[in-house]
């Protein structure tokens, strides 16, 4: 008779998926071992690249006059770059903040634009903000024309700021080839593993799925 822990470590090697909170992390998800992909929710969502053309790999938080952004920027050889970033609408008086901010970083006196009344169309842009539904929280790309310029640009929104993080720790941790516990060929918890060497991650033929 099979003892309990010959029946979990059989499962284990039956499990072709590391799930991740709402970020699956498949690794040997792409046959070529050159090549690692990212898919997300929808038929026309998805991107693959080659490992060896990875300048670097960032994240960055910033506010524009609707909406606050946080956007992970993959860079690499040639003229492309690929954003995947998810957004929110303004809330009340986060504009007014980012400004007082800016100054106070100029050394201006920040309190002085929270005191007064902010300029006209300022305060338009921030009551548009607010007013803005939730419902433009999807996975539509937005793109202002000619406000933006988005020539050479690969880009994917997503509607979860976790999974955007989450998706870029991945990455990170497989292009930095961080050591990970394997069975059957995919990462495990320590909890998990039969074995306690741990071997570096790769990223190419690694698939990543999103799922918002």
């Amino acid at each position: 008779m099979l003892s309990l822990r010959n029946i979990l470590s059989a499962l284990l090697l039956t499990i072709l998926t590391c799930k991740l909170s709402a970020v699956s992390v498949t690794t040997r998800g792409i046959k070529n071992p050159a090549i690692y992909g990212i898919e997300f929710s929808g038929d026309t969502r998805a991107y693959y690249g080659k490992e060896e053309n990875i300048q670097s790999i960032s994240t960055q938080e910033y506010v524009t006059a609707n909406f606050r952004v946080i956007e992970l920027n993959i860079v690499t050889q040639g003229t492309a770059l690929v954003r995947i970033y998810y957004s929110r609408p303004l809330r009340i008086g986060e504009l007014q903040q980012a400004m007082g901010n800016g100054l106070n970083a100029a050394g201006a006196p920040g309190s002085s634009i929270i005191q007064r009344p902010l300029p006209a169309q300022v305060q338009a842009m921030a009551d548009r903000a607010a007013g803005i539904s939730e419902a433009v929280t999807g996975t539509e790309v937005m793109k202002e024309y000619p406000i933006a310029t988005h020539a050479h640009t690969i880009e994917y929104r997503i509607g979860s700021r976790d999974e955007l993080i989450e998706l870029h720790d991945q990455l990170k941790k497989h292009w930095l080839k961080e050591p990970a516990y394997f069975e059957g060929g995919q990462i495990v918890d320590e909890a998990d593993a039969t074995s306690k060497e741990m071997k570096p991650r790769h990223l190419g033929g690694t698939l990543f799925k999103v799922e918002g």
